[in-house]
């Protein structure tokens, strides 16, 4: 009996599989008539273009110069197995957005012009020409276009509405109108407001007031996305490692709105010009916009 449990407990030690972190298999799509031409120093690597793919997901290298000699990979959530900087993740991830898998980028040259400004972003260093066949044969392929477009998209993706980080007061019942100078409100969800009435007009937000007196009330705006993918990270070894990518350091904006009670109507009495003594008893009727004025002596 004893020989049954001991033999028990060695298999759950030696013959159980260990725990993997969750993986994929890397599938290879090559993109005929496109070679990349990639020189680090003085050495030269070339072939042709692979368009990765990581299940239903698409992957951009972020290691330039480094092999693949993997054919699976841990998924991983975050950059933690990186040693880049937070700004050059940002920045990253900012380019991989704006790349292939952006709405109107879905072509060959949109997925090239991304790999090939991550690959700078990472080894500003590096010399990339991309041509229709290995080792810079054939005709040089121009894609200025579409790296300028997804820079264009990178540069002003932090551009908030021209009103954010800013406070509105009017009084109660009064309307606010609100335009973006930036032309970027498209880009943005309002949150709802728990006392006033806001309506989106295309560039424009109109705050209807409440009528009564509120305490001042936050409104966010938050970056709309095109999809709600999570940003992914493949490693294994010392293979290149690739990424899945969707910007994940956005800061949120915001502006203020408030209201205030009108105050009450003040009538101003004009000067007569009268000098009055104390001993005077004065009798005034205002009547519409004129005065009469009744002053009696007191003995």
């Amino acid at each position: 009996m004893k020989k049954i449990v001991f033999a028990v407990l060695l298999s759950l030690f030696v013959f159980t599989k260990p725990v993997l972190a969750e993986e994929t298999t890397i599938t290879y799509n090559k993109l005929q008539g496109i070679a990349y031409n990639q020189k680090i120093g003085n050495e030269l690597k070339s072939n042709i273009v692979t368009f990765f793919q990581m299940k239903n997901r698409i992957a951009y290298c972020i290691e330039p110069g480094v092999e693949i000699n993997e054919r699976y990979y841990d998924i991983g959530y975050d950059w933690n197995v990186t040693n880049l900087s937070s700004e050059l993740k940002e920045e990253i991830e900012k380019i991989g957005y704006y790349g292939y898998e952006y709405p109107g980028h879905n072509n060959s040259y949109y997925y090239i012009a991304a790999q090939e400004l991550i690959w700078k972003a990472v080894r500003p260093d590096i010399e990339v020409t991309w041509t229709t066949e290995k080792n810079l044969g054939g005709s040089i392929i121009d894609i200025s276009k579409e790296k300028n477009e997804i820079m264009d998209l990178v540069n002003n993706h932090s551009l908030v509405p021209s009103f954010a980080d800013q406070m509105f007061i009017d009084y109660t019942g009064k309307e606010i109108i609100l335009k973006d100078e930036n032309n970027v409100l498209d880009y943005y969800e309002v949150s709802d407001s728990n006392n006033h009435a806001i309506i989106r007009d295309g560039n424009v937000l109109k705050i209807k007031l409440n009528e009564k007196k509120v305490d001042d009330e936050e409104i966010f705006l938050t970056r709309k996305y095109y999809d709600k993918e999570p940003l992914l990270v493949y490693s294994r070894g010392n293979s290149q490692k690739l990424a899945a990518l969707r910007i994940t350091m956005d800061r949120r904006s915001s502006f203020t709105i408030g209201n205030k009670e009108e105050p009450e109507e003040i009538i101003e009495v004009p000067d007569t010009g009268i000098d009055i003594n104390l001993g005077e008893s004065i009798f005034m009727t205002v009547l519409g916009l004129g005065m009469i004025i009744s002053v009696f002596k007191i003995n």
